[in-house]
């Protein structure tokens, strides 16, 4: 079999909005109109901020149906519940993911990091949120939870400075807890990579790939330069890519999974195939129903 490099298909430049209850954060990249483009990923934000007033607001209760959720904090902390029950603190280097399914409630609300007495160690939050599509026949599956400690997350050290935290997936050997409960061939890589080291990724063929730069910048394969809070969607075809380190700090988040190439119709955090199953959602939010089932699947 004869392999080939992916290319950049196109650079997805984010910008700051303000979300839940006042939150602001960097949204990537996310929409209906971005989803050709970034299938089976709907939207990536990355939240947080050293000023309290930024994020202490939350994301109060909200419903979600039709996607999967995977929360990844950086710094600080985000208490989170849900209306099955479901209740926790997302530490530094932890994941938590959550398939919505038929319904779901839930908040999310960022904080500091404090000591065992309750003291503030950090103000600095720092966190970044995936919600990837459910495909059409398991938009109505049973809710799904999980929660995946930063001690089970391994971490691979390459070179002089690169380190590479396998959330999931493979690289190399080495693969990720995380599993999503619908989706096909995800793939969640944090690399920490240093100035000029230079790493290829491969088995990606079938896949798309979105790399997303927050800190430093890197080039990607021959073709140009990843800057600081932006993003490139590499093409489906082509099963590697090379990734380089430009300053002596850099982050990137990289993430792949299949395409399922369906139609999505979009209403807040309700992500669903048809026009029909959205309102079928805003009927069960009036009428109470929202909620299908209260016996989620725990992993």
């Amino acid at each position: 079999m004869s392999y080939h490099e992916k290319v950049v298909e196109v650079e997805i430049r984010g910008g700051y909005t303000m979300d839940g209850a006042g939150v602001k954060l960097f949204r990537v990249f996310g929409g209906k109109y971005t989803f050709p483009r970034t299938d089976p990923f709907l939207l990536m934000d990355y939240f947080g901020s050293d000023n309290p007033e930024e994020y202490e607001k939350g994301f109060p209760w909200h419903p979600h149906r039709g996607i999967e959720t995977v929360t990844y904090q950086i710094r600080g902390i985000t208490s989170h519940e849900d209306s099955n029950g479901n209740k926790g603190r997302i530490f530094p280097g932890d994941i938590q993911s959550m398939s919505a399914g038929s319904g779901i409630y839930h908040e999310e609300m960022p904080g500091p990091s404090k000591s065992s007495t309750g003291e503030v160690l950090s103000q600095d939050v720092l966190g970044v949120q995936l919600w990837i599509n459910i495909p059409a026949g398991k938009k109505m599956s049973t809710p799904a939870y999980a929660y995946h400690k930063s001690s089970s997350i391994p971490e691979v050290a390459k070179g002089n400075r690169t380190k590479i935290r396998v959330v999931s997936g493979e690289f190399e050997d080495v693969s990720g807890p995380y599993e999503s409960f619908t989706a096909k061939g995800i793939t969640y890589i944090h690399m920490k990579i240093g100035r000029d080291e230079e790493f290829n990724l491969s088995g990606y063929e079938g896949k798309r790939v979105i790399i997303f730069c927050f800190s430093g910048s890197v080039a990607i394969g021959e073709e140009g330069t990843l800057e600081e809070r932006n993003s490139f969607a590499l093409s489906v075809s082509g099963d590697w890519f090379k990734v380089r380190g430009l300053n002596e700090n850099n982050d990137i988040i990289i993430i792949g999974g299949e395409p399922t190439g369906e139609n999505i119709e979009w209403y807040g955090p309700i992500v669903m195939s048809t026009k029909d199953e959205i309102n079928e959602a805003i009927s069960d939010l009036n009428r109470g129903t929202f909620v299908r089932s209260r016996e989620p699947i725990i992993l």
